[in-house]
């Protein structure tokens, strides 16, 4: 699945989800206005352990983090039997607070293991006017 962006008037949504546009190339921008709430979306799997973290806390002038949840895929299979590892998607809420430009980075990481590098990573630019 491809990152999409789409803009509400109060609502910005972005959703991404690991191996689209937004893991690859440079670090995107998204401009807002003040007050603006967006969304990132990122599959995960929290039965391997895994999960989405902020590696670096973005200027709270700028941009504030207002929630993370952890939504699992449909849990069932086709016989209505629970399937194991199943995974999901985290859902990261921010508010654009005021004018400025901040860095938001997230890694996918296990959260115990401190020497280890990220499975994988994402950056994404907000520029508040």
């Amino acid at each position: 699945m491809r990152g999409a962006l789409k803009l509400l008037p109060l609502l910005a949504a972005l959703l991404l989800t690991a191996g689209s546009a937004w893991a690859a190339g440079p670090v995107q921008t998204l401009v807002l206005k003040q007050g603006q709430v967006f969304q990132v979306t990122l599959a995960a799997n929290h039965t391997t352990g895994y999960k989405w973290m902020l590696a670096k806390v973005p200027d709270a002038k700028v941009v504030k983090l207002v929630t993370s949840n952890y939504v699992p895929d449909k849990a069932e299979g086709p016989d209505g039997k629970p399937r194991v590892g199943v995974g999901g998607h985290e859902i990261w809420t921010f508010q654009a607070m005021g004018p400025g430009r901040a860095m938001i980075v997230l890694n996918y990481a296990r959260p115990w293991e401190k020497d280890k590098k990220p499975a994988k990573g994402r950056s994404l630019e907000v520029e508040v006017r």
